[in-house]
C-alpha cells in the first residue's frame, strides 16, 4: 500500500477502490451485465472509434509539444490520465451543450479563474485513506439526493437542506485546507506543485481547439442528415450543403443561425439559395 501511495494520494486510491467495488458489482448482476454490455457496444461504435482516435492523435502532439519544451515528462503521466477522464472526456461527452462560442469561452474561463486554485488547493490535501473511503460514498449519495429532489418542487425544502449542507461541508474542507497549507506552506511552494497545478490548465486551454472542431463538425453532421429528409429535391440539397459551408467556414454562431432560421420552403420556390443562406447568416442589427 505505501508503494500505492507513493504514486496515488487518498482520495485517488479511495476513488479508485470504490470504482472497483462498483465494476465487481455491476458484473455480478446480470440486467446490469446486459446494460453494461449495450453501453459497452455503444462507446465502442464507429462514431465513438473515431472521436477516439482523432483525440489519440490530438493528444498526442500536445504532450509532444509539451515535452519538447520542458513542461511534460514521464512524471506526468499520472496526472494527465485523472485529466483524460476527468476532465477531456467529460466535455466530450457534453458537446451537445456547445451550441455556440460563448461556451467554449465559459470553459476557458472556469479553467483559469479563481476559484481553479480554491479547488487545487482543496484537493491537494487529504484526509487519511480509511476518512477517504468513507466520504467519498457519502458525498456521491447527498449529491445524488440532491439532484433527484431538484426535479420536483414539492421537494424544494430537502434540496435546499442538502444544497446548504455540501456548502458547509465544502466550507469546512476549504478551512481544513488552508490550515493545512499554513501549517505545512513549504511542502505547498514547491516548483512541482506548480507544475501540478498548471499542468492541468494548460491542457484544458490546449483541447479546446480540438473540442471546438468535433462540436462543428457534430453540428454539420447532423444538420446535413436532416437537410437529406427535407426534400426529395436532391441537387437543391446539394446546393445548400455547398452554400452554407461556403458561408459558415469555421464559424459556428454563423452556422447556428443559418440552421435557426433556414425555412424549408425555398426548396419548392425560385429563391435564389446562395443569396438566401448569405442573408439568414447575417446578424440581427440592434435596434436603436
Amino acid at each position: 500500500m505505501s508503494k500505492l501511495q507513493e504514486i496515488f494520494n487518498n482520495r485517488e486510491i479511495s476513488l479508485l477502490i470504490w470504482l472497483g467495488i462498483f465494476i465487481i458489482f455491476v458484473l455480478t448482476q446480470k440486467s446490469m451485465r446486459n446494460s453494461l454490455a449495450d453501453v459497452v457496444k455503444l462507446l465502442f461504435g464507429k462514431y465513438f472509434l473515431a472521436i477516439y482516435l482523432t483525440l489519440g492523435i490530438y493528444l498526442f502532439g500536445i504532450f509532444n509539444l509539451l515535452k519538447a519544451i520542458g513542461l511534460w515528462t514521464t512524471a506526468d503521466i499520472k496526472d494527465s490520465i485523472f485529466w483524460l477522464f476527468s476532465v477531456a472526456f467529460v466535455l466530450v461527452f457534453s458537446l451537445n451543450k456547445a451550441k455556440d462560442r460563448k461556451y467554449f469561452k465559459e470553459i476557458l474561463i472556469d479553467t483559469i479563474k479563481v476559484i481553479a486554485i480554491l479547488e487545487f488547493v482543496i484537493n491537494f490535501y487529504n484526509f487519511s485513506l480509511v476518512t477517504e473511503l468513507i466520504l467519498l460514498p457519502v458525498l456521491i449519495f447527498v449529491v445524488m439526493l440532491q439532484a433527484v429532489a431538484g426535479l420536483d418542487s414539492k421537494n424544494a425544502q430537502v434540496a435546499k437542506l442538502l444544497t446548504n449542507l455540501m456548502a458547509i461541508f465544502g466550507f469546512g474542507l476549504l478551512i481544513y485546507s488552508i490550515y493545512q497549507l499554513a501549517s505545512g506552506y513549504t511542502d505547498f511552494f514547491k516548483l512541482g506543485t506548480l507544475h501540478s497545478f498548471i499542468l492541468p490548465i494548460i491542457l484544458t486551454i490546449l483541447f479546446l481547439p480540438y473540442l471546438y472542431c468535433l462540436s462543428l463538425y457534430s453540428i454539420y453532421e447532423s444538420y446535413f442528415i436532416r437537410l437529406d429528409f427535407m426534400t426529395v429535391k436532391k441537387e437543391k440539397v446539394k446546393k445548400v450543403k455547398k452554400y452554407i459551408r461556403r458561408r459558415a467556414h469555421i464559424n459556428i454562431n454563423r452556422l447556428n443561425r443559418i440552421i435557426e432560421r433556414f425555412d424549408k420552403r425555398v426548396f419548392y420556390d425560385d429563391t435564389n439559395l446562395k443569396k438566401y443562406v448569405k442573408k439568414i447568416s447575417k446578424r440581427k442589427k440592434a435596434s436603436g
